[in-house]
């Protein structure tokens, strides 16, 4: 039994039995009921022709994480039958289908859009998030698993690279889309690259990953986007994808489609002046000009300058001691490295002020920690299949299981995503130890209706008693399994 430490289960019976208790399956049931989970799934055609229901195993697999349970095995193992009775390979099966996930992703933020009414909120409050991330793996026999670089700990890992399009609205972050994207140095021991069809739902995220860079796959995310519906006032990223063609290729998508990114040091020259300078040589013309903002309380110089090839004037603000929001799992007494003595900043809407850019930028910091949440609560790159199509599945049922959680955040006025998992995983605890009673009652019984019946010599089958009261207890029970 997996539970939240020193939590102590006070009147977990009388809160499992009672009617009108609101356990964190009804709560996620009630959320998905509201998004239309069973209407999404459909139109994107992620259905099964036999068997149990499709939207009865994806249900299982969203709450896996909330149990405390990592694998579908595990699961099983646990004999929950009050959520689902099919076994691993019926999951298993399910996973490694190619299902079309991407749009059943779209789908569901669509509906996100609309009840919560994000429309509704200001432009410029809405920013599209670039970013990607890297997912290890251990298992050499992974299909299209390569080694990445990871920056972070500053060698090659094995694995993939997630690049992901989120998307903030001013009150959370939800995950809109991604591509996988791995390498060609791969693993002695590991199987033959595998690229699927183009002209299938399976093999277009095999052949994107192979065949597109990062800077590709994240345009063709914006794309889709906006022709989703989706709309922003900006795209935020980071200085490595801070390149000029791939600026211009944004503004080439919608005109009011901004641009705020860090900028990093290359050969990259912009227009200054009638002239052409590196960024570290601009740095040197408006040193002169840095004055300390009252607003942030950095020190900042601005230039107007002109991007290469496009021409377009854009707005580049230097600062001194900026440094990214702090991370609260930083290790105290560790030493940390040094920031830079100055960064840069670029706004391709150059009727924003200084520090306005800056805290626009700043907003980006919402795709880390949705990695990080989804990392390390809802086993964000955790998943171990050998399929391909498998973990494609998994990382969108991890970024679905984020996107409900901020969706029930919104709605109930969590003070942190965070807290609405703890909460819904302590539930979740109480579940699982009263099922746990339950079936050692359910023996119980089982054994002193059969010393009964041989003491008063009674022939009969013990099965039907049993059952009646399994389906007496149930009916006081508020696990439904899904909306079918």
């Amino acid at each position: 039994m997996h539970t939240t430490p020193g939590k102590v289960f006070k009147g977990e019976i009388e809160a499992y039995l009672d009617k009108e208790g609101r356990i964190f399956e009804t709560k996620i049931d009630e959320g998905l009921k509201r998004l239309g989970f069973r209407t999404q799934m459909n139109k994107a055609k992620i259905i099964k022709k036999d068997g149990y229901h499709a939207s009865q195993i994806l249900f299982v697999l969203v709450l896996l994480p909330l149990l405390k349970i990592r694998t579908v095995r595990s699961f099983c193992r646990k004999h929950l039958e009050q959520y689902t009775s099919s076994r691993k390979d019926t999951f298993y099966r399910f996973k490694a289908r190619g299902y079309r996930w991407r749009s059943f992703l779209y789908y569901i933020m669509k509906e996100i859009w609309k009840v919560l009414k994000i429309e509704e909120t200001p432009g410029e409050e809405r920013c599209f998030i670039i970013d990607d991330s890297i997912l290890p793996k251990r298992g050499r026999d992974i299909e299209n698993v390569s080694f990445v670089y990871d920056h972070t700990v500053g060698r090659s890992v094995l694995g993939y690279t997630v690049v992901t399009l989120g998307l903030f609205t001013g009150t959370g972050m939800y995950a809109l889309d991604f591509s996988y994207k791995y390498g060609k140095k791969r693993h002695p021991k590991s199987t033959e690259e595998r690229v699927g069809d183009a002209r299938s739902i399976s093999g277009q995220m095999s052949r994107e990953a192979s065949m597109y860079s990062k800077l590709e796959l994240a345009l063709m995310m914006l794309e889709r986007a906006v022709s989703h519906g989706i709309t922003a006032r900006y795209v935020l990223f980071d200085s490595w994808y801070s390149w000029p063609v791939f600026i211009s290729a944004i503004r080439g998508i919608r005109q009011d489609l901004h641009v705020i990114c860090r900028l990093k040091d290359t050969k990259v020259r912009y227009g200054y002046n009638g002239k052409k300078y590196r960024l570290s040589d601009l740095y040197q013309k408006v040193k002169p000009l840095f004055r300390k903002d009252t607003r942030t309380g950095l020190r900042i110089a601005r230039a107007t300058v002109t991007l290469p090839e496009t021409g377009e004037e854009v707005a580049i603000i230097f600062s001194k001691d900026y440094c990214e929001p702090q991370n609260s799992d930083d290790i105290k007494g560790v030493r940390k490295d040094k920031g830079p003595k100055w960064v840069a900043f670029l706004s391709t809407d150059t009727h924003l002020h200084a520090s306005t850019i800056i805290h626009k930028y700043t907003k980006r910091w919402a795709i880390e920690v949705c990695f990080k949440e989804s990392k390390q609560l809802l086993e964000l790159g955790k998943d171990q299949s050998n399929s391909f199509n498998a973990q494609v599945c998994a990382t969108t049922l991890s970024f679905l299981r984020y996107n409900l959680l901020g969706f029930l955040n919104e709605i109930e006025k969590y003070p942190t995503m965070g807290g609405l998992f703890e909460h819904l995983a302590e539930q979740s605890g109480m579940v699982t130890y009263a099922h746990r009673l339950w079936e050692f009652f359910k023996g119980l019984f089982k054994h002193s209706l059969k010393c009964i019946f041989a003491l008063l010599k009674i022939e009969d089958n013990l099965s039907p008693f049993i059952d009646s009261i399994d389906q007496a207890l149930c009916h006081h029970l508020r696990i439904k399994g899904c909306e079918t």
